[in-house]
């Protein structure tokens, strides 16, 4: 009996350590909770997404081509690529915490009317 009990817990070791293993995650959709912006047919869904700041977002590439989005301020949001049915987690850890609502608006290079603004409030 020991021996099956000492099988067991070998078995779940070696489990524990695969999932452990950071080369077997693939984060389809960035950290939770997250906040989705849809890129399809050169819109971005939500148009504007008003969150507290802090809040992550995950832009989703749900068009056929390879988008790039760079923020009107890339201080805040640089230019990153995604490739069709990726996607990208953005969190705005670089916004100062202060009384006032921040506004990132950001935009589609190749799509150059597709636009959208993430407002982050106090």
């Amino acid at each position: 009996m020991a021996k099956k009990g000492l099988f067991f817990l070998f078995g779940l070791m070696v489990v524990g350590i695969y999932a452990c293993n950071k080369d077997n995650f693939d984060p389809q959709g960035g950290e939770l909770p997250t906040h989705y912006i849809n890129f399809k047919d050169s819109v971005f869904t939500p148009h504007t997404l008003t969150e507290a700041n802090g809040a992550n977002f995950t832009f989703l590439n749900s068009s056929t081509q390879t988008i790039t989005i760079v923020g009107d301020d890339t201080s805040i949001l640089k230019s990153v690529t995604i490739d069709p049915s990726k996607s990208y987690f953005f969190k705005p850890d670089t916004v100062p915490v202060n009384p006032a609502q921040i506004y990132i608006p950001y935009h589609c290079v190749e799509h150059p009317a597709a636009r959208g603004t993430i407002i982050l409030n106090p």
